[in-house]
């Protein structure tokens, strides 16, 4: 059974709307059936009105003018929220509040410094690859993390009344320091402080999606496809995010066709263009056009030729585009060069992409 200092956890939101008189008319009957069931949320919700009351005194001898009052009222607050905790619930509650936004400025900056890396990395993925949204400028978030970190570690120790523990990540607090100790963008230094970064990232929240997408794009950078392959899988089984689910599917099947692996290639394709994403989102255009040059490579012309065409007919705006990525494709313009026939036959039934 549970003391009377302690109240259910999914309930504590609801108790202090309903004592507060603020609760949703929806939630009441839920919320007093619970209470006569539950004794440990009944004595914290006596708790709670004790405490608005004696804050009640606090207000009426302040106005009055009672010092001795106001005193008094002070130490009996101060007293019921020693005697059951609140104020450290409250401070445990900021704590996770700004841990989680500890964990995105983390990815914020991972994802920066990778993208910084990657531009010196060669490679079609590391030449084509375009973030969503613009990175963030890693000096001044450097700075703002640095202030995030002190705020925890000041809250932390608020709430024990001693230093600030270390988290079970093991390396928030100790390696901090050394994470913001230098912005190095040059393509090693980057690319290493970037993973770092989101590991950190994944450490306080591991259903960060798009930390653990750019986590797996690193390793790709790096040359380590197998463990590209898992975290870019891992995304796309359990993301929530369905945008991130269909970005880890096209990333692995980037991952496949630059181990030439083209069958495999063109079913992560595939099924990211069976989803609706490309008619909600159509930056995942470059699912069609990859899906058409892996056919391509596959040798099958009239499925690359009909999904060449789709690309033209969806995205006339793109062409220019289109084309400048294509002629990226360093593999891709060595297989024309090489198979003729081929060629003429994309370039005479699909001209807008492939006359010279």
């Amino acid at each position: 059974m549970k003391s009377s200092t302690q109240a259910c956890v999914t309930f504590e939101h609801d108790l202090n709307l309903f004592v507060d008189h603020e609760l949703a008319v929806a939630h009441l009957s839920r919320i007093t059936q619970h209470l006569e069931q539950c004794n440990g949320c009944r004595d914290f919700v006596d708790d709670l009105r004790t405490l608005s009351e004696l804050h009640h005194d606090v207000l009426d001898d302040a106005c009055e003018g009672d010092d001795r009052g106001d005193w008094g009222a002070e130490a009996a607050l101060a007293a019921v929220v020693d005697k059951h905790g609140l104020f450290a619930t409250i401070t445990r509650k900021l704590v996770v509040e700004k841990q989680a936004d500890l964990a995105r400025l983390f990815y914020e900056l991972g994802k920066a410094y990778v993208l910084a890396g990657n531009q010196g990395v060669s490679g079609i993925l590391a030449r084509s690859f375009v973030p969503v949204r613009k990175p963030v400028d890693i000096r001044s978030t450097t700075a703002r993390g640095k202030q995030l970190v002190r705020e925890v570690r000041e809250l932390e120790s608020s709430a024990t009344g001693q230093a600030a523990p270390v988290p079970e990540s093991g390396s928030l607090f100790r390696r901090s320091r050394e994470l913001f100790s230098s912005t190095r963008r040059d393509t090693g230094g980057a690319l290493t402080k970037g993973r770092r970064f989101l590991e950190e990232a994944l450490a306080l929240e591991p259903d960060l999606s798009e930390a653990r997408i750019y986590l797996a794009m690193h390793h790709q950078c790096t040359g380590r496809f197998d463990r590209a392959r898992v975290e870019f899988r891992r995304v796309y089984r359990e993301a929530a995010d369905h945008s991130h689910r269909m970005m880890a599917l096209h990333m692995l099947g980037n991952v496949y066709a630059g181990a030439g692996d083209f069958a495999r290639a063109v079913e992560c394709y595939e099924k990211v263009l069976d989803s609706d994403i490309l008619d909600r989102e159509p930056r995942f255009f470059a699912a069609l056009l990859n899906l058409g040059v892996n056919y391509a490579k596959l040798g099958r012309v009239d499925q690359a030729v009909r999904h060449f065409s789709d690309l033209v007919r969806r995205f006339p705006s793109r062409v220019p585009q289109l084309r400048t990525l294509l002629q990226r494709k360093e593999s891709f313009m060595a297989l024309l060069a090489r198979e003729a026939a081929l060629h003429e036959s994309l370039q005479r039934r699909i001209p807008a992409l492939f006359a010279a």
